[in-house]
């Protein structure tokens, strides 16, 4: 068996399967690999300019960036920055924040939430000056689909319109920086429409 294959084998499909975006313990195949040959996933991901970062205890690993050094200066990006629209970046904040209330109550293994949960948390956040609700509730609809995309939520199977809120999200918004943008949409909320949200 030649070295490449060898290495195909021993953590290939990972390999593929974190360049694709999350790499869930739930992929039990990949992750299996992912344990058994970190280093050598380390190793190769260093060559490409990138970043392997595994939290074992929730169950997830992606790939990050590495910034520029003066040695890797001209070295090409290959990770691509998530664009997040105004509405979609809303809910991720008021996702995280309802995360973290959820593990400090401590009561359950995840946090579900169906599609009309995530409508009334956004809510406060609605243009006053917009009195269409179906078209609000759409907005919401479309921020949902995008965080499935991302991998943020999951459906849950067999449950119509409820997903799971993937903890991948204290990876991509620690809580302290959370504090600070909900602060600031706090701010925003209270100077365009004169009262505070709700808490």
């Amino acid at each position: 068996m030649s070295e490449l294959q060898q290495l195909r084998d021993q953590f290939g499909a990972a390999a593929v399967r974190l360049l694709k975006g999350i790499l869930y313990r739930d992929r039990s195949v990949e992750w299996e690999q992912l344990l058994q040959h970190r280093g050598g996933l380390e190793d190769y991901f260093a060559t490409l300019n990138l970043q392997l970062l595994v939290d074992e205890p929730e169950g997830y690993a992606y790939l990050r960036q590495r910034e520029h050094d003066q040695e890797a200066a001209d070295f090409p990006n290959l990770m691509s920055r998530r664009r997040l629209s105004y509405p979609q970046t809303i809910l991720l904040v008021l996702l995280r924040k309802r995360l973290a209330g959820f593990e400090a109550a401590g009561d359950e293994v995840r946090l579900v939430l169906s599609g009309e949960d995530m409508v009334d948390m956004m809510r406060a956040y609605w243009d006053e000056l917009d009195t269409n609700e179906r078209k609000r509730e759409e907005g919401v609809e479309r921020a949902i689909k995008k965080l499935v995309d991302f991998n943020f939520l999951r459906p849950i199977k067999g449950e119509r319109d409820r997903y799971e809120v993937r903890r991948i999200l204290k990876a991509y918004l620690p809580i302290e920086e959370i504090q600070a943008i909900y602060v600031t949409l706090k701010t925003y909320h209270r100077q365009r429409f004169g009262s505070p949200e709700e808490e």
